[in-house]
């Protein structure tokens, strides 16, 4: 297989930027833009419906596909750059050569080349820790900013556990933390639920009813919460040295 010009990466950044230069994309990861996460900054002359960064990369992608420009669909398992050729192995296992022109990388995720590390990426993540809520599904709140690192960021979204139509919520909280911190219990994911359920209860979310007390009133159970999984986003990027047919970009969505 023969390609002009390519892009390797997996983020917003690499997508527009693929979109916008004309250039085949290869999407090196399964990772996606955080479905809560909109766009801060302009996009130029190129204008969407939404400021949403999970469906943007969506319908570009799709446009990509379309225009055959995404020649491994939606991810592969690996790409080795060796000179002006890759080693691109597909999810279907079976290596693929790729000669270009130029690459320009965005993100190193399973991708080896031997361009040298000129700067370490730093040890910063973002948490993202998903709840089943299992009492205090009905409030008025879809999102709750604590300015904190830790559970700086709550959002509550309509259950996808409840089929039909309904108004429970479940949550999603997001946290940002070094590589130390990942392994520290009091940044783990039960204590961003403890945090999670007393930031909730703060904000007036009550439990469903559990009685009426002698005075009267209605009595509630505390809120209650229960981590599904944890998702952990390294922030920071490898710096390489460029080759004559190789550049490794880090722009934002408005330099591109």
């Amino acid at each position: 297989m023969k390609l002009k010009e390519i892009v390797i990466g997996h983020s917003l950044e690499a997508v527009l930027y693929a979109y916008t230069r004309d250039c085949d994309l290869i999407i090196n990861s399964l990772r996606r833009p955080f479905e809560f996460d909109d766009v801060e900054e302009g996009l130029g002359r190129y204008q969407f419906e939404t400021k949403n960064k999970l469906e943007i990369w969506s319908s570009l992608v799709l446009e990509l596909a379309l225009d055959g420009a995404c020649p491994f669909g939606d991810s592969v398992e690996s790409i080795r750059v060796e000179g002006n050729t890759l080693r691109v192995i597909p999810e279907s296992g079976t290596a693929v050569e790729v000669e270009f022109e130029k690459c320009f990388i965005f993100d190193d995720e399973n991708v080896t080349v031997p361009n040298r590390i000129i700067e370490k990426a730093n040890s910063e993540y973002r948490v993202i820790d998903w709840f089943n809520v299992r009492t205090g599904t009905t409030h008025e709140f879809d999102q709750l900013l604590t300015g904190e690192d830790f559970v700086g960021d709550l959002y509550f979204y309509k259950s996808r556990r409840i089929d039909g139509a309904h108004n429970k919520k479940d949550l999603v909280t997001v946290s940002y933390l070094r590589e130390d911190q990942l392994q520290d219990f009091q940044f783990s994911e039960t204590m961003a639920k403890f945090k999670a359920q007393s930031i909730m209860k703060d904000h007036g979310i009550k439990g469903s009813r559990s009685g009426i007390s002698k005075n009267g009133k209605v009595i509630y159970y505390s809120v209650r919460i229960e981590p599904d999984y944890r998702y952990i986003e390294p922030l920071g990027k490898n710096k390489y040295e460029d080759s004559e047919n190789v550049k490794f970009l880090d722009l934002s969505l408005s330099e591109i």
